[in-house]
């Protein structure tokens, strides 16, 4: 390849910023940064939660946007002091929409379910019980499920009917103000807020909805959603589960309630570390841009998000976008990378101690050598793909074909030509055959008469959204 050719190839990848692999080409003969050592895979464990983590490319080059990716896996181990996960209480509320469109099948598979699950509650467990409509109604208090409680709870559930609007906010604020001041420490707990239809009572502001949720992040409860049919606003539901550390269902047949109580209830009771809160100290000019996902907050030089909890065994991988600056020549430590978490009530730490480095240099050999291509190939399939079908989702559900498939059109576009540098058969294949399968299901979606079209929106929407979400998060 010629030199001019070469230059002009790197220039475009510099421009790729999704995939955090920052390329381009300024020359040879300026003197470089110095090479930061070989990026080793650091851990830091003791307890029951280890982690480790790898650069996905250690050089950016100067003049490029500076994106690169920083790969965390969060394991939980199956040991520890205290007694078995399996054996605490736990301490689960259930918040339920009942508004008029519940009627029918939706409610009776969601009281049948709530039978269910409580029928399998011990007397170490507690349950609680919310309804919302136009206002909310507390069914049953944080009880311990002995025999006779047990029997009230049924009979609670039985009794709820469906009518009114969706009063969400007030219903979301119940459940969590009453397990915020009524939890137990060392017993792990969890939020479930179910609903059918938009937030058209009380606060609907998503953001307000949100900061409510995010009382629960570093504690040991967490807020899961739960949305039903095709009428529910799926980002906020989203939005919600990860302000408040918890998980996201979409449910498109009710008859999936059962297994939705089972996945929570395994996930609460056999919970090895809760709370967790993942912080990292910033070098002067670094940010986070992305972390899978999760919400990120920035105070000072620090920034946290919270991935949410871990059962023993469970292993989490994030990939953090990071930008640094690129005015000129220069070494960029990422300093202390800390998880906090929770386990048998007490709080435990984990420490990276200057593990990361990122080098901006002006040649490029150094940034296409510096690329991880296993974790490359990880990050694209696991993040970068999901990300991709999160946005086409938002693109169908405004209505929007040309978007949607501008969008994937350039996704394809620059990982094409990201690939042919790093070459990984997997990229490959999913270049050639699920970013095809995206394009054939936007196009299916906006096909046919008007009110059909409006329908496979809604369901597009949702389960190519909740498809993209889970993949990026699943343990």
């Amino acid at each position: 390849m010629q030199r001019p050719r070469l230059k002009s190839f790197i220039l475009i990848l510099s421009l790729i910023v999704a995939t955090g692999a920052a390329m381009a080409y300024t020359g040879r003969g300026k003197p470089a940064a110095p090479q930061p050592p070989p990026p080793p895979i650091v851990y830091s464990g003791g307890g029951i939660l280890n982690l480790s983590g790898h650069l996905v490319q250690t050089h950016v080059l100067k003049g490029s946007p500076g994106r690169v990716s920083l790969e965390l896996i969060l394991s939980a181990g199956t040991g520890g002091e205290g007694h078995p996960a399996g054996d605490r209480g736990i301490d689960f509320v259930v918040v339920l929409d009942r508004s008029g469109s519940m009627q029918g099948p939706k409610l009776e598979y969601a009281r049948q379910s709530l039978l269910s699950l409580v029928a399998g509650l011990t007397e170490r467990d507690r349950f609680a019980l919310f309804s919302y409509s136009d206002a909310v109604q507390k069914h049953c208090d944080l009880l311990a499920v002995t025999d006779l409680n047990r029997r009230l709870m049924q009979s609670a559930v039985n009794g709820i009917s469906s009518s009114g609007s969706t009063n969400l906010g007030d219903g979301l604020r119940a459940g969590i103000d009453l397990i915020a001041a009524a939890g137990r420490p060392g017993h792990p707990g969890r939020v479930i807020l179910i609903s059918d239809g938009l937030a058209n009572r009380g606060v609907t502001d998503p953001a307000t909805l949100g900061r409510m949720a995010a009382v629960a992040a570093g504690k040991e409860f967490a807020v899961s959603t739960v949305g039903v049919g095709a009428d529910f606003n799926e980002f906020l539901m989203t939005q919600i589960a990860d302000q408040g550390a918890g998980a996201y269902y979409y449910l498109d047949n009710p008859a999936a309630f059962a297994e939705m109580f089972q996945k929570e209830f395994l996930a609460v009771k056999s919970a090895a570390a809760t709370g967790i809160a993942v912080s990292l100290a910033l070098p002067p000019g670094v940010r986070v841009v992305e972390a899978s996902g999760y919400p990120v907050t920035v105070s000072g030089d620090t920034a946290v998000f919270y991935p949410g909890g871990l059962r023993s065994g469970q292993s989490r991988r994030v990939f953090l976008t990071l930008q640094v600056p690129t005015n000129e020549e220069a070494l960029f430590p990422i300093g202390r990378v800390t998880a906090r978490y929770q386990y048998n009530g007490q709080p435990h730490d984990l420490f990276m101690e200057s593990a990361f480095t990122i080098a901006c240099v002006g040649d490029e050999a150094r940034v296409l050598s510096s690329i991880d291509r296993t974790r490359w190939e990880n990050k694209v399939l696991t993040d970068d793909y999901n990300r991709l079908k999160q946005e086409v989702a938002a693109d169908i559900s405004a209505g929007s074909a040309g978007a949607a498939l501008k969008r994937i059109d350039a996704y394809e576009k620059e990982q094409k030509t990201l690939n042919a540098v790093v070459n990984s058969p997997g990229v490959a294949r999913n270049l050639e055959s699920d970013v095809k399968d995206l394009k054939k299901r936007v196009d299916e979606t906006f096909q046919g008469p008007p009110a059909a079209v409006m329908e496979k929106q809604k369901s597009s929407s949702k389960s190519m959204q909740y498809e993209g979400y889970s993949n990026r998060r699943t343990p």
